[in-house]
């Protein structure tokens, strides 16, 4: 565990030089356990709170964070208390992963009065609080009652009080000096006894002991006062206010604590969203098309069955030219094929004439007959729903919170989904295609749903502009905003862009076509997306995840 009290401590020295003294403009809630509070002091600063399990923490956040458009209501209770608040002071409980803010806020009757939000920091026991000024809870994040077994009540009207630990905390040298002196197996003891450190901490303290040579209440007192952000990426990735000595891998060192877990966290968070988000989008387009290939399947076997119509036709005709040789009772009749000169046995209902059952294979003959053009039209729509339904699926990979709301849109429009009772100001927005810039300063952009795509292709782009897109198979319209000739940096940025938005992200060598957008038709009875081209080029490209993070990203 790499957030524990001594990481909580650099944070809140970050956030007392920052945003001490600060007024909350706005609070946002970006998911279940997460809030983003904007506050203002000589400039605005982003503050980030999250009660997630996996990813417990709080620290200023330089990073520009999608905000949902319907707040919840733990959110709007916070608007209501909070906004327009002064920050008075920022703490940490001794040493413990707890922090207080507390604020001075006007409440509605124009009284000045004083809360407090307080953050938790307890992994899967992470908790967010806003309390009155005498300690009364006034709502939390996650409760318990007096009957869930749990230390403490969370519930509104209860009274807070803070976790309790009884173990030292280190900044007290003397206690700290008696904590350190123990026979004990050294990990688990000094865990026992001093507040607020984690098994990383100790592992590096242990490894220090025996190669530096200084002494334990030395060692340990130079570690607190430690600013070394750094990020070890090995068997496993920590992140920790200290120099890691005794880990092994690649390091990459950061100047300050927002750097540290925006460059440890962003991504991983953003994708543990997007993921939260997409769930049950996920499960329903891997529902439709298991559905649409069982029903392409039951389609290709009525159309093997429709093929051998003339089997019925020829049945027919022959139990006709035989009718005197077939009694009433008879169970089967073999007769000569006059077609082909063989002997050929033809099942009969016992309690139909000759007459009757000729002509119930004449009626086999004409209803499958029937059939054929509208299994046909049926396996060309299935064809159809299963291709676009599998191309959503690639785009859902790599979509971001407001693609995979415009996916929601596009598929409520298409009849696929029900509309919410709430529509999205944002969702009905145009679609917000991404705008890239090349090292030669050309515009490039890439769209990353069916709205977007065809937005650039038959909206944005203009007939010279050159259009990529990845061969045979699904992915990311791009557009070059630029004719032909294009420069190599140019044609193999969009190339890398079309290769990394499609399922060939992770191969090698893929095929990317390039044409003009003039050569872009729509083809005809299909949705949008889906179109045709000529005259284009091919380029071979390694898609490379790095080379496109360090794209210049205009929107």
């Amino acid at each position: 565990m790499s957030f524990d009290g001594i990481m909580l401590g650099h944070v809140v020295e970050d956030l007392v030089e920052t945003m001490q003294h600060g007024r909350i403009t706005k609070i946002y809630q970006l998911g279940t356990y997460d809030l983003l509070l904007q506050v203002r002091t000589v400039k605005t600063h982003r503050l980030l709170i999250s009660a997630s399990p996996k990813y417990t923490r709080i620290h200023r956040t330089l990073n520009t964070y999608e905000t949902p458009p319907h707040p919840p209501m733990f959110c709007m209770f916070l608007r209501k208390h909070l906004e327009g608040a002064i920050i008075e002071r920022i703490a940490q409980h001794d040493n413990d992963r707890v922090v207080t803010l507390t604020v001075r806020v006007t409440d509605e009757l124009g009284d000045l009065t004083r809360k407090h939000l307080i953050f938790e920091a307890m992994g899967k026991d992470a908790n967010i609080l806003l309390t009155h000024e005498d300690g009364t809870i006034l709502e939390a994040l996650k409760h318990t009652g007096p009957f869930d077994e749990q230390a403490r009540t969370i519930m509104p009207s209860a009274m807070y009080t803070y976790p309790d630990d009884p173990r030292v905390n280190p900044f007290d040298r003397l206690a700290l000096a008696e904590a350190l002196q123990t026979t004990e197996p050294a990990m688990h003891a000094r865990l026992q006894k001093i507040s607020g450190v984690s098994p990383l901490f100790l592992t590096e303290f242990d490894f220090r002991l025996k190669t530096h040579g200084a002494s334990a209440l030395d060692t340990f007192t130079a570690m607190l006062n430690e600013r070394h952000y750094t990020i070890v990426s090995g068997r496993k990735t920590v992140y920790y206010c200290l120099k890691l000595t005794h880990l092994d891998g690649q390091t990459s060192t950061h100047t300050s604590v927002p750097e540290l877990f925006d460059a440890y966290f962003f991504e991983r968070d953003q994708a543990d969203k997007r993921k939260q988000k997409a769930r049950d989008l996920e499960k329903f387009l891997k529902r439709q098309i298991e559905k649409l290939r069982g029903k392409l399947l039951n389609l290709e076997q009525d159309l093997r069955a429709a093929q051998d119509l003339d089997r019925f036709r020829i049945q027919g005709e022959l139990l006709l030219a035989n009718r005197h040789a077939i009694e009433k009772g008879d169970r089967a009749v073999t007769v000569e094929n006059y077609y082909t000169g063989l002997m050929v046995t033809i099942p009969l209902e016992a309690d139909k004439s000759a007459l009757a059952n000729s002509e119930r294979y004449f009626k086999k003959y004409k209803k499958l007959k029937k059939s054929i053009p509208h299994v046909k039209k049926q396996r060309s729509a299935t064809k159809d729903d299963l291709e676009y339904f599998l191309l959503l699926k690639s785009q859902l990979e790599h979509a971001n919170l407001a693609d995979i709301e415009e996916m929601r849109e596009e598929l409520v429009s298409e009849g696929f989904l029900r509309a919410r009772k709430q529509t999205s100001k944002r969702a009905m927005r145009s679609a917000r295609y991404t705008l890239y810039e090349d090292a030669l300063g050309v515009e490039i952009l890439v769209g990353k749903n069916n709205h977007q795509n065809s937005r650039i292709t038959h909206q944005e782009a203009k007939h010279f502009h050159v259009w990529f897109h990845v061969q045979n198979a699904p992915g990311s319209h791009v557009v070059v905003k630029q004719g032909f000739p294009l420069e190599e940096t140019t044609l193999r940025t969009a190339a890398q862009l079309a290769a990394f938005h499609s399922p060939m992200k992770d191969s090698s060598s893929v095929a990317v076509d390039y044409t003009e957008v003039r050569h872009i038709k729509k083809i005809p009875g299909k949705r949008l997306c889906f179109v045709t081209y000529t005259q284009q080029k091919t380029i071979y490209i390694d898609p490379d995840a790095d080379f496109i993070r360090a794209l210049t990203l205009k929107r």
